[in-house]
């Protein structure tokens, strides 16, 4: 996919050719708007993702993303491995959404396609290209890469957790990062397949946080995150996961990262700059899912601006537009949060729940997954039939 790099006024630059950005320059472009993608990287690259895509997320993205999917698991396994409690969630028998509860892909291949999917509906992509300033130039902004220069009437942050954008525009943090760290695992084949079935989530090891094992082609992504604030040693207790679920990899490929569970305090579109996806910090906060979130908030990113672009490009108007129409998604992130502090800051709570009502709190996290109800519509019905439910087991 070469880049027309003769031209350099576009309507929207949109930085980073992730899920959020990719989503929003297909937008954009498939609405006419002259759409530049800039991607700090050569495509394909190796992005480090548990590349767990739920079920919500299939609507948002195009369809060519069924061809990288390595498997498709209909349930999952959950685990509380310091109660020895076990439940499975699965997608219920017939569902209006016909796509798997979680797909496993690799990113590499995903974000390809998401960025050849957006050059089809006419955006430009220029890789590798790093953005390192932005200067306010008339009715725009203009962009300094270390290529040539961009200038845009609007720039959508998309460059992930470590945003050059939402820095260079002068957004102060506020996002609550939680490091991660993930091992690309290859085992033999019998021991594969007893993992190969479903994902599985482990609670219970690692303090504040989670264990995983997602399956995919002919490997294992293995990984520990932690919302724990202090120092913790991830390695340790990864290699202790791994020993304890009887895994012995043959190599491994080990990657470190963070995932931001809580958004940037304040407006998340300032002036002629949108942030979306990991730049906003929108990853889902009991899950730390970041896919289906990234791509929501590039579409409504890019509806944001499309709005405003039939009446006149008025920031402000674009603004307002953006902070509506996140408004929905940011309050159940607000419930979704939580429900987090309490699964994973309170053991002893968290036991007592799931032994009450764990499959009900399972079924209720899996409606969420398939995009049918929010955190909060899904724990408004719990908490409704919770004391009904105590009450029978006194």
């Amino acid at each position: 996919m070469a880049a027309n790099l003769m031209t350099t006024m576009f309507d929207v630059a949109v930085v980073g050719s992730g899920p959020a950005g990719a989503t929003a320059a297909r937008a954009l472009a498939g609405r006419g708007l002259r759409v530049a993608l800039l991607e700090r990287e050569t495509l394909p690259r190796y992005k480090t993702c548990g590349g767990g895509l739920v079920a919500r997320a299939f609507e948002l993205l195009p369809t060519e993303v069924h061809g990288v999917v390595e498997r498709n698991c209909e349930g999952a396994e959950l685990h509380l491995l310091d109660r020895d409690l076990h439940f499975r969630a699965a997608r219920p028998r017939p569902h209006p959404r016909p796509a798997p509860l979680i797909a496993m892909t690799m990113r590499d291949r995903l974000d390809q396609t998401l960025a050849t999917a957006a050059v089809a509906a006419g955006a430009e992509l220029r890789a590798p290209c790093r953005v390192t300033g932005l200067h306010p130039e008339g009715a725009g902004i203009r962009l300094d890469t270390d290529r040539e220069p961009v200038t845009a009437s609007f720039v959508i942050a998309a460059d992930g957790a470590q945003s050059d954008v939402a820095r260079l525009a002068g957004w102060s943090d506020g996002r609550h990062l939680i490091p991660a760290l993930e091992y690309e695992v290859e085992v033999d084949r019998d021991t594969f397949d007893c993992f190969a079935g479903a994902p599985r989530f482990d609670v219970g090891l690692v303090p504040y946080g989670y264990a995983w094992v997602f399956p995919k082609a002919a490997h294992l992504s293995v990984g520990v995150l932690t919302a724990h604030r202090g120092a913790i040693n991830l390695h340790r207790h990864l290699e202790e996961y791994l020993r304890g679920i009887g895994l012995f990899p043959r190599s491994t490929q080990r990657h470190g990262f963070v995932i931001p569970v809580r958004p940037r305090a304040g407006l998340l579109a300032r002036g002629r700059v949108l942030l979306t996806g990991d730049a906003a910090g929108l990853a889902d906060p009991v899950t730390a899912e970041g896919i289906s979130r990234a791509a929501q908030s590039g579409r409504l990113a890019a509806e944001a601006i499309h709005r405003a672009w039939e009446t006149g490009p008025d920031p402000r108007q674009v603004s307002a537009a953006y902070a509506a129409l996140l408004q929905p998604m940011l309050a159940d992130l607000r419930v979704g949060r939580w429900l987090a502090r309490l699964l994973y800051d309170h053991p002893r709570a968290r036991a007592w729940i799931f032994r009450q009502i764990g499959q009900r709190l399972v079924d209720a996290i899996t409606e969420v997954f398939l995009g049918a109800r929010t955190y909060r519509g899904s724990l408004t019905g719990l908490a409704l039939a919770f004391p009904r439910r105590v009450k029978t087991r006194s």
